[in-house]
């Protein structure tokens, strides 16, 4: 049911609706959604950086830091996104190995971090950035 409606319906302010919806959905979240993946799938996992560029700094600040944010796709299906600390190994293995099944097929780029826990799974691929990929209609 939409925002909107609730207000109709409710006769409170669209503000106080769209707060209801948002709290409403959280509380029906599952408390342990299931582990992404599962035997004969493929599970998707990069990083990335956000942040604000230098460029757009006020000038007597400091240059903004950027944050690391890692997602875990499965093809044709859900996806997650975790904020974590930095990249190593023991940062990434910790969210990789908590939130996908290790019956999956792990593919993730050639950063070194992913190695070791790229072994806890049925396989893992790696995808060569600096090497051009054609892609298939199918992949498109």
């Amino acid at each position: 049911m939409s925002a909107h409606q609730l207000h109709r319906m409710l006769a409170v302010t669209y503000k106080t609706a769209w707060f209801m919806c948002h709290h409403i959905r959280e509380s029906m979240k599952p408390d342990s959604p299931s582990p992404l993946g599962g035997e004969s799938k493929v599970v998707e996992a990069d990083e990335t950086f956000v942040g604000g560029k230098a460029k757009n700094r006020a000038y007597a600040k400091k240059e903004p830091k950027k944050h690391a944010i890692m997602t875990l796709v499965e093809r044709g299906g859900e996806s997650r996104s975790f904020h974590v600390a930095n990249v190593k190994a023991k940062t990434l293995r910790e969210k990789i190995v908590t939130t996908v099944s290790r019956k999956s097929h792990l593919m993730t780029d050639e950063l070194a971090s992913y190695e070791k826990v790229g072994k806890e799974f049925a396989n893992h691929g790696t995808v060569k950035h600096r090497f051009p990929v054609l892609l298939q209609a199918q992949d498109r």
